[in-house]
Parts: structure tokens; C-alpha cells; sequence
């Protein structure tokens, strides 16, 4: 990561590194991310960057992809079962004490980074810059335009239903549009906080990054600094059991059934997504706790 210049840059003296193709396709996130505030500086350089590069896959499968089911499945079978109990075993005194802090149980958080990443295992390499600047275009009519044409060559539905999904894919597309202008904001503020560039950070297709795969928002509202050494560092295990536990607490855990799974649900908007999570933090319990049961006198 490198270390940011103080030093203002005017767009006119970086205008020689921008494509003109570039320039173009992101002018319409360009106006709007000054018109939120963010600083200029940020903006250009960030446009400029050779990481940053817009892909048409990011504006196409953060609108469209409501219309397809994830299956968890396989994030309960005996192998993650395996890996969890064993991630509970390795790191059990920081969840323990993760869990004495904010009272999520230690299965809970070690289920959530291993469907998240397979704590650590897969972080993506998606540049989140390049996510986001392109998610933020999907609100332009051609766009929506190709959208609703790839929902069209896989839809077997009625015209009737065409339409409401459709009329979803506008709706999505506005909302879409905002939400990665907001973490593009957000990013700019973890810039400046921590004075490190994040023109290499990288993740998903969701734009979510780290072992627990916060996006940019969430880690300015729910990360924590687990270990203690000045940084939040959402690629460092403490740091990131510490986040999800904070962040679960801060959404709603409690006591009660329902407020928790209201809680994962705010973690993942889905529902399969909540079921696997509860599904594999109950075997991995139980084969930890079998795994290390005293043998008998």
C-alpha cells in the first residue's frame, strides 16, 4: 500500500494519463461523486489509476443478479464442518473473548468467515475501485437497456412477469447506482483516515473485502481493531472475528432467536445464506466439542 501525497492535484495536470475512452464512460460518476462532496483529488487520481478499469460484468451482476437462487449447500458438509471446528480449536481465545465482548457465540463468527472466505482462503481479486466506479454507472439507459435484454434471453416466464421484473431491474438500477457512489465515498474517507492508497484493495464482485468481506461502509461503522496494534485490518483473523462479532452486535443480536437471525440477514440479505450459517455453526459446535471431549479413564 502506498502512502498518499498531501499534495492537491489539479485535474487538468493528470488529464494526460486518462484514456479518453476512460474519461468518457466515467464522467457520469465523476459528477456525481462531486456533487456528494468527495474530494477531487481522490476522484481523478483514483480514475487515472491503471487498476481501475471499467467491466460491464460489475454493472450487470449487481443489478441483475436478484433473479437467481445462491445455493449454501455445501458450506455443511463434512469437510467445512472439518475446517470450522478446526478454525474454532485454533483461534478459540480470541472468539472466546470476542464472544465475551459482544455476545455472539463463537460458532456463529467462525461460520461467517468461512462461508464468507473460508477464513481467508478465497478473498477475491476483484479491484474494488474498478466494482465500484462500474456498478455506478448502471443507472445510464444503455445499460439498463442491456440488462433487461440479458434477463429477456434467459426469462421463460409471461410477459406479465417480464414486465414486473423489468420495472425491478429500474428500481434496482437507481438504487444500485447510489449505493456504490456511497462506497466509493466511503472509500475516500478510508483513504484519508489511514493515509494509505487502496487503488490495489481487492474482493469481491460485491465489492466486499477482508476475511469477513465488509464493504466500505460497513467498515467505517462496524470494523474493529481486535489486536490492539493502531490498525483495523480486515485481512488479520482477530481484527476480523472482532468486526463480524461488532458487527452482529450492532445490528441486533440478542438473546432471542429471531433478533439473531435478523442480524445474519443484515449480514447477507438471504435467507439460505442465514439457514447455512445457524446449519454449519451447530455441526461445527458439536464436532468440536466431540473432537475434544477428555477419553475416558
Amino acid at each position: 500500500m502506498l502512502t498518499l501525497s498531501t499534495t492537491r492535484i489539479s485535474f487538468s495536470s493528470i488529464l494526460a494519463e486518462f484514456n479518453e475512452e476512460k474519461l468518457l464512460i466515467f464522467a457520469p460518476v465523476i459528477d456525481e461523486l462531486l456533487k456528494e462532496g468527495v474530494d477531487s483529488n481522490f476522484i481523478y487520481l483514483t480514475i487515472a489509476n491503471s487498476n481501475t478499469k471499467f467491466d460491464e460484468r460489475y454493472v450487470r451482476i449487481n443489478v441483475n443478479n436478484f433473479t437467481s437462487s445462491p445455493d449454501y449447500s455445501h458450506n455443511w458438509n463434512s469437510k467445512s464442518v472439518l475446517k470450522t471446528s478446526e478454525f474454532i480449536k485454533n483461534n478459540n481465545s480470541i472468539l472466546e473473548l470476542a464472544e465475551l465482548n459482544y455476545g455472539v457465540p463463537k460458532e456463529i463468527i467462525a461460520s461467517i468467515l468461512f462461508i464468507e472466505t473460508k477464513h481467508g482462503k478465497y478473498l477475491g481479486n476483484n479491484n474494488l475501485l474498478s466494482v465500484y466506479y462500474s456498478t455506478a454507472l448502471c443507472n445510464q439507459d444503455a445499460f439498463i437497456a442491456k440488462n433487461k435484454q440479458a434477463l429477456k434471453e434467459k426469462f421463460s416466464g409471461s410477459l406479465e412477469e417480464l414486465e414486473t421484473l423489468n420495472k425491478k431491474i429500474d428500481e434496482r438500477s437507481i438504487k444500485k447506482s447510489k449505493w456504490a457512489i456511497q462506497q466509493l465515498k466511503a472509500l475516500a474517507k478510508i483513504e484519508k483516515l489511514y493515509g494509505e492508497s487502496i487503488s490495489d484493495l481487492c474482493g469481491s464482485w460485491a465489492g466486499a473485502f477482508g476475511i469477513s468481506q465488509f464493504i466500505p461502509t460497513s467498515y467505517l461503522a462496524w470494523a474493529i481493531d481486535g489486536n490492539n496494534d493502531g490498525k483495523i485490518n480486515l485481512f488479520e483473523t482477530t481484527d476480523a472475528i472482532f468486526s463480524v462479532a461488532n458487527y452482529l452486535k450492532s445490528n441486533g443480536w440478542n438473546t432471542d432467536s429471531l433478533s439473531n437471525r435478523n442480524a445474519v440477514f443484515h449480514y447477507n440479505n438471504s435467507s439460505a445464506y442465514v439457514d447455512a450459517v445457524f446449519k454449519l455453526a451447530n455441526l461445527s459446535l458439536a464436532h468440536y466439542h466431540k473432537s475434544n471431549e477428555l477419553p475416558e479413564e
